[in-house]
């Protein structure tokens, strides 16, 4: 029950710290996606640089956590704790196998 369920003041203080975390690297992400989409090539060179493709990594695991933390909430709200248990490991399954999916495109 400890992983599924923290303290509402731990929950509440890694939320604040993935919102600040989220704003700077959201700016970004959208900046290198309005610079890039236009041309294959030119996302294949930016994806080249390994700044980019170490902020692209943030971005996609501090919007994972966030992602988990939310979810976490809803599935506290609305379910029993055996459905909530079962929920959360599908949603760790899910967020494991994009994680999986994703890597290759940042590092090959």
């Amino acid at each position: 029950m400890d992983g599924i369920v923290m303290k509402a003041s731990q929950k509440w203080k890694i939320e604040r710290i993935l919102y600040l975390a989220l704003i700077p690297i959201s700016y970004w992400f959208v900046l290198f996606f309005i610079n890039t989409h236009s041309d294959i090539n030119s996302l294949n060179m930016s994806l080249s640089n390994m700044t980019n493709k170490i902020l692209l990594l943030i971005f996609f695991i501090v919007s994972m956590f966030h992602i988990r933390i939310q979810l976490g909430k809803v599935y506290e709200d609305y379910f029993k704790f055996n459905q909530m248990k079962t929920y959360s490991s599908v949603t760790d399954v899910v967020i494991g196998i994009s994680f999986l999916i994703f890597l290759p495109v940042l590092f090959f």
